[in-house]
């Protein structure tokens, strides 16, 4: 897990948290690519030694960076999954944290997007890997105990229903300015946020019925 500090007391920022957040900002608006360590090391105060010392190279600190954010998502889905007490129920959770998500954490939205526009390449032989095994096997269990074919479909597979969830969800974030200039909708409003979070539940729910 990375090692970001959170506290519900004050206390004094470490100087590796503090390269680590400053690392966080500038990668997520510039992209792995965009920022230098000379650039992290001049945002945040300090030798360009600190950054070795604590994170051994740019590339090490990037991923890092990258596992944060992941980690912190991560954490979100396993509390909506883990809480949800029907399949229904942990579709509508998702779909609230898919959607919150980005307003709530706007850099580290930023910095998977830009991880994926780099083909995922910060990711490959992390040692921070990423999984969404905790969300789907948590799926599966409630599939398995409630799609029987009268209320759910009997062929949900649960990686499909979550690619479609955040599908339905990211959208919103992923072409937020060019959706909004082309259907003149400002989908970063908190009505358009809470009319998609209505439709992405009636046209989920709606295909995962019987026909």
């Amino acid at each position: 897990m990375p090692a970001l500090r959170k506290s519900s007391r004050p206390s004094p920022i470490t100087p590796r948290d503090h390269l680590l957040k400053t690392a966080i900002s500038l990668f997520s608006g510039r992209g792995h690519d965009g920022v230098s360590v000379n650039d992290i090391v001049s945002v945040a105060g300090v030798s360009k030694r600190m950054v070795y010392h604590y994170f051994k190279s740019k590339a090490l600190l990037y991923q890092e960076a990258l596992s944060y954010a992941y980690y912190t998502l991560r954490a979100s889905e396993q509390i909506a999954i883990t809480e949800a007490t029907s399949l229904e129920d942990a579709v509508k959770r998702l779909i609230r944290v898919y959607f919150g998500f980005p307003r709530e954490h706007p850099q580290y939205s930023r910095l998977m997007r830009w991880e994926n526009l780099n083909d995922g390449q910060g990711l490959k032989n992390s040692q921070f890997p990423l999984s969404k095994d905790t969300v789907v096997n948590r799926l599966k269990a409630i599939i398995r105990r409630e799609a029987d074919g009268v209320k759910w479909r009997a062929d949900l597979k649960a990686p499909l229903l979550l690619i479609t969830i955040i599908g339905m969800c990211q959208v919103y974030v992923s072409h937020r300015y060019t959706l909004s200039q082309g259907l003149h909708i400002d989908l970063g409003t908190v009505a358009a946020i809470n009319r998609g979070i209505a439709n992405a539940e009636h046209y989920l729910l709606a295909g995962m019925r019987p026909s």
